[in-house]
């Protein structure tokens, strides 16, 4: 996994330029949120509950069940 991030905690201007390989683990995860339209590739940036951030791809359904879950 390779991010760049920004100063702050997390800014539109974060990108993934890889994605976790194994299988999110939801129950490790306490939010996520998008990357910017302007990165190079879509992703999916967690934050575990050990303050971690892992970058994930949007089209995983193990992904997409993981942001339904922490969403309301």
């Amino acid at each position: 996994m390779a991010l760049s991030l920004s100063a702050d905690f997390h800014q539109p201007s974060d990108c993934c330029f890889s994605y976790i390989s194994r299988k999110i683990q939801c129950s490790n995860m306490e939010d996520y949120f998008l990357t910017s339209s302007g990165c190079s590739k879509p992703g999916i940036i967690f934050l575990t509950i050990k303050g971690k951030q892992v970058c994930a791809d949007p089209r995983d359904s193990s992904v997409q069940d993981c942001m339904r879950k922490l969403k309301p």
